[in-house]
């Protein structure tokens, strides 16, 4: 089975390392949609400037042709070429960064509650007056409402860590279906802004969710909510956010945004109500690791004929 891959060149000899695979090769950065029709299995990731130019990368000349599989790295799909989805069998990487992305969204809820920054001594600092502590006291987790748009894999295991904090946990999903976890309630749109101390945006782009929230689901939020999105940025309505945070209104953690990155000078950066990182919450020292195992075991299951991890199609 041959592999052709978009990461640096040594991953060429983990795939090597996959039953069944006998050879894999590594696209260079200045072809690398010039993706092998005659290839087994492609596993591709999009770099920063693929978010600008998906639409117009060109498609492979008789694509698909026999190409079996695409495994691509990562939870989201929206920075891809279309044509790539014309595939026979496609999967993502759903559920791989779950874990690092709920911890990243409890400790910036735990940051924004919490308030370190404004304690942590400085020179020329004295020890506050007992009744200075007393009188502006830490926030906390326990009893407030974590809101989840979205019931995916991201948001489910924040709601677990969310419940172990003593929150309360709500969530608004596209399906029918109960919740997965007892103790998340399902609610309308209107409730989940209304309900909502801090919320969670982890649903995928689309046209259900583009601008999703905007001035009418901002101005039924809490004055004193916090928005974490690690979603995309255009599920925010961003003039309508700036009104918000105009009036005195909300505050946000923002791990992606739209445009990304932001240009020099946007507005965002700096803003006292908003905090913005990098699309950094995936991150963590198992990431690889675990985007490698599911490429290799689709790989078995492909050989298996048994259904994928994470399928897309097929």
């Amino acid at each position: 089975m041959r592999v052709v891959h978009q990461f640096a060149p040594p991953m060429s000899g983990l795939i090597k390392t996959i039953p069944g695979v006998t050879s894999a090769e590594h696209m260079p950065e200045d072809r690398r949609w010039d993706l092998p029709v005659d290839a087994d299995v492609l596993f591709v990731l999009f770099s920063e400037a693929d978010f600008a130019q998906a639409a117009t990368l060109p498609r492979p000349p008789g694509w698909p042709g026999s190409v079996k599989l695409v495994q691509v790295a990562t939870a989201g799909l929206d920075s891809y070429p279309q044509w790539l989805f014309e595939a026979p069998r496609i999967a993502s990487a759903s559920g791989t960064t779950a874990r690092p992305i709920s911890e990243y969204t409890l400790s910036v809820m735990l940051n924004h509650v919490k308030r370190l920054g404004d304690w942590t001594f400085k020179p020329g600092d004295s020890w506050p007056p007992r009744d200075k502590i007393i009188a502006q006291p830490l926030g906390t987790l326990e009893g407030r409402t974590l809101g989840l748009l979205g019931l995916g894999q991201i948001a489910q295991a924040t709601a677990r860590l969310a419940l172990a904090f003593g929150m309360k946990v709500i969530a608004t999903r596209a399906s029918s279906a109960p919740s997965p976890i007892p103790e998340v309630e399902i609610v309308g749109l209107e409730a989940l802004a209304a309900r909502s101390d801090h919320l969670l945006l982890a649903a995928p782009i689309g046209p259900d969710t583009r601008a999703l929230v905007g001035a009418e689901f901002l101005g039924r939020m809490k004055s004193e909510a916090h928005i974490i999105n690690v979603a995309r940025g255009a599920i925010i309505d961003e003039d309508a956010l700036r009104a918000e945070f105009e009036k005195g209104r909300l505050w946000a953690s923002l791990d992606v945004t739209e445009p990304e990155p932001l240009p020099d000078g946007h507005w965002l950066f700096g803003h006292p109500r908003a905090k913005v990182t990098p699309h950094i919450s995936w991150s963590s020292p198992e990431t690889s690791r675990r985007i490698f195992e599911r490429l290799a075991e689709n790989i078995r299951r492909l050989q298996a004929g048994e259904p994928l991890l994470g399928a897309v199609k097929g």
